[in-house]
């Protein structure tokens, strides 16, 4: 569909992600397009470039260890970047078919006169889009912060220099040394701008498009539950099956629409999942030091870095965990409409929806762990355990 073909509610809920999806080449809607396929080329390769740089960097180390450990956590995000990126067009089929609903959704709430629907729509759209700000400001401020600091400014030169110091956004100064006194330093620079800027996109747009679409299909299973309600099926009514039959076909099409879900974003959630891990124990570590050697800068930044991995994981456990909390909800609505003045058939075929709608759905890592906030609280826990014992270790 068109951007004009757009309610006020699709644009409300959607158009930031499409901001957000479209330079990566993933903006479902463009399936198949030849210019968005050369933007996911283009997005691709500059995050792997981007990773081979910063291994360079990693390498050479000419610069101390904790200029080491700020590449090496920008080295796992472009990494997790890129690969959620590939994985997300490999099943831009699966996410084109959940747009699609969506929108679908609001234009079918614009035919109808439901101010209660209307009002649960925009509930679930604002809290995706006020986690997608509360992430992508902060992630989005990060990126504009090393690209100013890199800047050839005289304002950035030593003291004791009157020299402006030439570095470079991605902080690859011992790999691209000899440049900073050539012709090309400053499209090099302007290529890592854009590196930093499709890193920033492609590691945290990918989380708030996640949550924003567990969002939406969580307020369509609540309009559902209303339904199943407020619905009168008394026994001399003939069209009682025809009633049953469209909730069940929305019941089964919203199923199908998280079990899309889930089979898109299950391997992102692995890999999102090993990397924070890596990256907490690491800088744990450096929290600890930090504290030991009274840097409080270093302490500062790890706590960021902890905070925005934090972060990530919490948007895909609360979207699972409301995902299956909705979904179960469907029983108890089921049970709470007129469904003892039917007939014993009728009843028999409630019975069967209340089975479906009680067996969970979930959102999972790579089939290996559901994602709840029972298992955000489990490493939440883990990690603050791990940060005790080295305290211990470290005897600060």
């Amino acid at each position: 569909m068109e951007l004009q073909d757009w309610t006020f509610g699709t644009s409300y809920e959607l158009l930031v992600y499409k901001l957000i999806m479209w330079p990566l080449g993933i903006w479902p809607l463009n399936k198949g397009e030849i210019f968005s396929e050369i933007r996911l080329l283009l997005a691709a390769s500059t995050q792997a470039a981007t990773f081979i740089c910063l291994s360079l960097e990693i390498w050479n180390n000419c610069r101390g260890v904790e200029i080491v450990l700020d590449l090496f956590v920008l080295s796992v995000f472009s990494l997790l970047a890129c690969i959620k990126g590939l994985i997300v067009h490999h099943h831009i089929s699966d996410m084109n078919e959940s747009v699609t609903s969506a929108i679908m959704d609001w234009c079918s709430l614009s035919r109808s006169e439901n101010p209660q629907n209307r009002e649960l729509m925009m509930k679930y759209a604002r809290i995706g889009r006020i986690v997608c700000f509360s992430l992508m400001i902060p992630a989005s401020s990060g990126t504009l912060s090393w690209i100013i600091l890199a800047l050839p400014l005289p304002m950035f030169t030593p003291p004791n220099s009157s020299d402006v110091i030439k570095n470079f956004p991605l902080q690859t100064a011992c790999t691209f040394e000899p440049i900073t006194t050539s012709r090309f330093y400053y499209i090099i620079f302007v290529l890592q701008m854009y590196q930093l800027v499709t890193t920033c996109l492609g590691n945290c747009g990918n989380d708030v498009f996640f949550f924003g679409l567990s969002m939406h299909t969580c307020g369509q299973l609540e309009i559902l539950q209303n339904d199943f309600t407020s619905i009168k099926i008394r026994e001399q009514e003939p069209d009682n099956s025809k009633k049953l039959r469209c909730m069940v076909d929305r019941h089964v099409h919203l199923i199908e629409l998280v079990e899309k879900l889930e089979s898109t974003f299950s391997m992102i959630i692995l890999a999102q999942l090993i990397m924070s891990a890596v990256l907490i124990c690491i800088m744990g570590l450096q929290v600890i030091i930090a504290l030991k050697t009274d840097d409080m800068f270093a302490a500062i930044k790890a706590n960021i870095v902890l905070s925005s991995l934090m972060s990530q994981l919490f948007l895909y456990s609360y979207g699972g965990d409301c995902l299956t909390t909705q979904n179960t909800s469907v029983v108890h609505a089921v049970y709470k409409s007129s469904w003892y003045e039917t007939s014993s058939m009728m009843r028999k075929n409630i019975a069967f929806i209340m089975m479906r709608a009680n067996k969970p759905i979930y959102v999972t890592a790579g089939n290996f762990f559901y994602m709840t906030l029972s298992t955000f609280m489990d490493i939440l826990k883990a990690s603050v355990s791990y940060m005790s014992v080295l305290r211990i270790a470290i005897d600060v």
